[in-house]
């Protein structure tokens, strides 16, 4: 049985939108190197679409408050974060494989290193997903 990981991620104060998609993408090709076959079978990243305003909209939170999210329903301080990824792993093993790897001392400081540069490390969030049921056309 697959397992799921969903990780929200905020990108580093004063860093452009386009420069926390591409150093995130980049950062990717980090993971890949360091867990190579134990990398997970998918890692799909989304990112929350945003437009540059001069004026912050009603509601803005202060970290996107000239960067809002193009919100359909809801307000602006429930999309605070910039992107979400779902990595998925054939099963239980494969997953603490790819958590050994990436855990090991040497990895985890590259990795702190990298995200230091793009993401705010103290708002990202890490969850299993339990069922997921996707129902197609």
């Amino acid at each position: 049985m697959s397992v799921r990981v969903l990780i929200y991620a905020y990108r580093k104060p004063g860093l452009s939108l386009e420069d926390f998609k591409n150093h995130y993408d980049s950062h990717i090709d980090l993971i890949k190197r360091i867990t190579g076959d134990n990398f997970p079978t998918a890692h799909k990243r989304s990112y929350v679409a945003r437009s540059t305003v001069k004026v912050a909209p009603e509601g803005a939170s202060d970290r996107n408050s000239l960067t809002p999210a193009t919100v359909l329903v809801g307000q602006q301080s429930d999309f605070d974060f910039d992107s979400y990824a779902e990595l998925t792993f054939a099963d239980q093993d494969a997953f603490e494989a790819f958590g050994a790897k990436v855990y090991a001392p040497d990895a985890a400081a590259q990795i702190a290193a990298d995200e230091e540069k793009f993401l705010d490390r103290s708002k990202t969030g890490i969850a299993m997903l339990g069922d997921v049921i996707e129902t197609k056309k």
